[in-house]
């Protein structure tokens, strides 16, 4: 049977789509950075938000006191952040297979929900690894397959048409099938692949999380009856990610691993 990372390494490249939706919206950001802060701390940290989108993440860690700055590849997310912040240099454009930055520049490198869209994710990982110190973290927000739903959507093969992502199980199916069936634009990973591959680019796994969805429609394709649920729906997703064994079914898994510190002469 082919590894987790054998079979990740197989994804077909041209399927996966560089471009992705923003996690900023005002719930979502909020708790994800209140999870940063809780398990880091921000102020005085040195921050990489790689794929960093129009940079809100970003400026609510600069706010938090952290010494914070991200690289987009998407330059009209880059000039979108420019545009509202025309006095900062905090997002930049540029592949995160290559930044231009010595070794060791930061204490914390965050991946929110970015893996599954690189085209070269060993690459990417193999770059964070290198602009962290010796010691400093790497954090990665990603599907989690145990998720019931394929958040990112999918495409018919036959007839090109985009499923709704409320369509229930498709994360479950073997990737044979579903690649015989749908078209995949993102990675989507379950618990143990995605920690195999961050150890398989040199890092320790440190602690692990799962987020909940906040129905603030991040999708853009939120039906109708969830918008008009929303405030119940949140409650109930709340208390699902307080319970030790629901939460493993969130929408995102959240996984940090430390850089190895060298060893002693």
């Amino acid at each position: 049977m082919p590894s987790p990372v054998a079979s990740l390494a197989h994804h077909p490249v041209e399927e996966v789509s560089i471009g992705g939706g923003d996690t900023a919206t005002p719930l979502n950001l909020a708790k994800r950075v209140a999870l940063l802060e809780e398990t880091f701390g921000l102020h005085g940290r040195r921050v990489l938000d790689a794929g960093c989108g129009a940079g809100e993440y970003v400026e609510a860690f600069v706010s938090r006191g952290a010494d914070a700055i991200g690289y987009e590849f998407e330059n009209a997310k880059v000039l979108a952040y420019r545009q509202s912040h025309p006095r900062s240099d905090c997002v930049r454009q540029g592949e995160l297979t290559a930044v231009p930055l010595p070794d060791g520049t930061f204490d914390l490198v965050i991946l929110n929900e970015v893996l599954e869209h690189t085209p070269d994710q060993s690459g990417t990982l193999a770059e964070m690894r290198r602009l962290l110190r010796p010691g400093g973290h790497l954090v990665i927000f990603a599907p989690n397959r145990l998720f019931p739903f394929e958040t990112h959507g999918v495409i018919l093969r036959r007839t090109g048409r985009q499923l709704s992502p409320w369509i229930p199980g498709i994360p479950y199916l073997p990737m044979a099938w579903g690649r015989r069936w749908f078209r995949y634009w993102a990675r989507n990973y379950w618990p143990g692949e995605l920690r195999e591959l961050i150890r398989a680019a040199g890092f320790r796994i440190a602690g692990e999380s799962w987020v909940w969805q906040t129905f603030e429609n991040i999708s853009g394709r939120q039906p109708r009856w969830v918008a008009r649920m929303s405030g119940v729906l949140r409650r109930a997703a709340a208390v699902a990610e307080a319970c030790p064994g629901l939460r493993r079914l969130g929408t995102s898994q959240v996984v940090w691993a430390a850089k190895p510190l060298p060893a002693p002469p």
